[in-house]
């Protein structure tokens, strides 16, 4: 049961950030959303979510559309959005915890849900019983990842997954994600890391003035991995700039 975009548009105002846009993750895909700041991809990822409707189209994930199931649609899902929504009070062992609550799971599956997640993605032991608080960025990123996948989610959906993490915290979050993805399940992911991106990814779209200029395998794509960042680049036709402007912070 594939994700569905279905000519999804939106616009805020007289300002039209995504324009029929059309595409489908099936099971067994790791789908990457590229683009420039500001091209759209929250919008989207929001939309996905369902913190956000669109201004027209329909999203269906596993057959429904979140109009008719919302709650079954999000019990199945796992979103790691752009604004991390833990719970600062609360450490990241007691968030998960009422995360995995929510989704109501019982206390003995959330308890070695819940420390297994931790230790995978932490690699202290003590930064877990740490308040949310006082979390850095990275710190962050690795909860709400962990309350991402806590109720084991057929569908991922990422929001820059590989930001603000350092080098160990990646290699880690791609080892798993290169486990996790199987014939029955999706993962949509945005990311502007290319370097993390590849090793994961199986199909991209990449999204400029609204639309989406390219859907398709990565084989579609380009036939030398290497070669990547510079096809993306043609794609999104940077426009010419010369260094030399700025002589005067040069010098």
């Amino acid at each position: 049961m594939s994700i569905i975009l279905n000519r999804i548009s939106k616009q805020f105002g007289n300002n039209t950030i995504l324009n029929d846009i059309s595409f489908t993750i099936g099971l067994g895909q790791c789908f990457w959303l590229v683009g420039r700041n500001g091209a759209g991809k929250s919008t989207m990822i929001n939309i996905l979510s369902d913190m956000i409707a669109p201004s027209a189209g329909v999203v269906t994930i596993g057959g429904l559309n979140y109009g008719d199931h919302e709650l079954a649609i999000k019990r199945n899902l796992g979103v790691l959005p752009d604004k991390n929504p833990a719970i600062p009070h609360l450490t990241g062992y007691e968030y998960l915890r009422f995360v995995a609550l929510l989704h109501e799971i019982p206390p003995d599956e959330t308890k070695q849900r819940t420390e297994s997640l931790l230790s995978f993605f932490f690699e202290s032991e003590d930064e877990p019983y740490k308040r949310i608080s006082t979390y850095s960025h990275g710190m962050l990123k690795k909860i709400a990842l962990c309350a991402a996948l806590v109720h084991r989610p057929q569908y991922l959906v990422l929001d820059e997954p590989f930001a603000g993490l350092d080098p160990v915290s990646n290699a880690r979050l791609v080892q798993f994600l290169q486990s996790y993805l199987s014939p029955d399940r999706a993962i949509f992911l945005s990311s502007h890391d290319l370097g993390y991106a590849q090793k994961v990814i199986t199909h991209l779209g990449i999204l400029d003035d609204a639309r989406l200029h390219f859907v398709g395998s990565v084989e579609e794509f380009t036939s030398a991995s290497e070669q990547m960042d510079a096809s993306i680049l043609a794609v999104l036709r940077p426009a010419e700039t010369d260094v030399q402007q700025l002589d005067w912070l040069l010098q």
